[in-house]
Formats: C-alpha cells, structure tokens, sequence
C-alpha cells in the first residue's frame, strides 16, 4: 500500500513522525505500506492520479484538486490535540525586528508556502485581497513560494523573507523539535478556523480494502503514535465537509478576476 503526504516538512522528519502510524497500518492490514513525502503539494496529486500512491494526507485545498483531478475520496482526518478538528493560517514575523502588525510589513519580503496550500496561500491570499485589496504582489517588495511550511518558518528566521505564512500546528512542531524558538518569532495575523485536511484514498480499491483502511485509522490509539503526530487519533470525515474551502476558492477566482 502506497501512502503519501504533502510537505510540511523535511523528508527526514516527516518519515520519523510517520513511522509508528507506518508499522502500524501495515501490521493491521496485513500488507507493506511504502510511506513518501511529496516534492510539492502537486506532486502528491499527480501520484494519486497516476496510481503511484493509494493512500494520501492532503490539506483541505490540495484535497480539492486532487477530487477534480483524481478519484480521492476523503474517508478521515485527524483530530489534533491543539485545535481539535480545525487549525488557523497565520503570518509571523521576527520578534526582535521593527514589525508589529501587517501595515509595518507593507514594502517587505513576503514568502507563500506553496500554490496549492490551504493555510500557506489560499486563505493568506484571499485575506491580502479581500482585507488589504490589493494584489500580494503590490503590497509586499517580493513575494515567493517557500516550498513547505516549516521552509517558510526558517526563511523568517533566517532574514530570507521579512514575512512568511504557516499554520499554528506547524509551528507549534517546527517548536517542538527545536527548529525554531518560541520566543523568536512574532506571529502579526491569524485566520478563522480551518478544517483539517483529510487522508484520502483512490476511490477504485477494492471496498474491502478501504473498509479495512478505514477501520485501521479510526481505530489507531499507539500512544508513541499519536505523540509523534500531535493528534488525539483519526476521526470520520466526508467530502461536503470541505465544501467552505471550495467556497473560499470560488471568492478567490472572483477576487483576482477582479483585480
């Protein structure tokens, strides 16, 4: 069983806090499963569609596409121990420099996380738009993508971007394993709730083999596990529970068409 997840994080540290959730699945379905990290967010949807994976955790903008490019089929998602079934994008800053709020970050360095990022560019994106009215490109000096969340974090930290875009989850681990310091950074916007991103499967797998898959995540307690993961375990989820993203997607067609 193939299973893959976008990039929040190195490749190294990702396959760490996998592994228990790893061994376990393929202990209880009786099976191998191969565990990659995606180049990019599009390259975990271009493996679903190409079969190259069977199994993938997206975020909820990611997950979108791949449902209009792949037969993903979101079947759960995880309920975290901070934020429970929902996180929130937020921008940060510097702590020891000069700004302090998105005004004093106007003329700036400004790095996304990557284009098909819920909370590492579409939410930020429709904020600058719908709050700032203006185009991320007009407000801020230079604007890049990062590549994953915990890269936007370090090109803070390390006066690559003036600004960057993450989540509260992701700093929190970028934190945790002591990347950065709490004390370093100064986050100047935070967004509403955001739904967590499902895992979802490739809606042609033999129904027994999903009823299995399904049955494994809902049932997953490995305390070790759920440590490395930050989550209290996985929960059912449905695809019309990502309906509000498809709705902010749709505002952010409008609000750029416009501009």
């Amino acid at each position: 069983l193939k299973f893959g997840v976008i990039p929040v994080e190195g490749t190294k540290d990702a396959t760490t806090r996998y592994k228990t959730l790893v061994d376990y699945l393929s202990k209880t379905l009786g099976i191998p499963v191969k565990f990659s990290v995606g180049a990019d967010y599009a390259a975990v949807i271009v493996a679903m569609g190409s079969k190259q994976i069977d199994i993938a955790e997206f975020g909820a903008s990611s997950y979108i596409k791949a449902t209009e490019q792949t037969s993903a089929q979101a079947f759960a998602r995880a309920n975290n121990v901070k934020g429970g079934l929902g996180y929130n994008s937020i921008m940060v800053v510097k702590a020891s420099g000069p700004i302090k709020t998105e005004a004093d970050a106007k003329g700036k360095t400004f790095s996304f996380v990557d284009p098909n990022s819920t909370s590492g560019y579409l939410v930020p994106l429709v904020h600058i738009y719908n709050e700032l009215k203006t185009k991320p490109e007009d407000y801020f000096s230079k604007v890049v993508f990062a590549g994953s969340h915990e890269a936007s974090i370090l090109s803070v930290l390390n006066d690559k971007t003036d600004v960057g875009v993450t989540n509260n989850l992701d700093l929190d681990n970028a934190i945790e394993k002591g990347a950065v310091k709490k004390d370093e950074l100064r986050v100047i916007w935070t967004s509403k709730s955001i739904p967590v991103g499902p895992v979802a499967w490739r809606k042609e797998l033999p129904a027994s083999l999903k009823t299995a898959i399904r049955n494994a995540y809902l049932q997953f307690n490995t305390k070790a596990g759920l440590e490395e993961l930050n989550i209290k375990g996985y929960v059912a989820v449905k695809d019309a529970d990502y309906n509000p993203i498809r709705d902010v997607e749709k505002l952010k067609a409008d609000l750029v068409s416009k501009k």
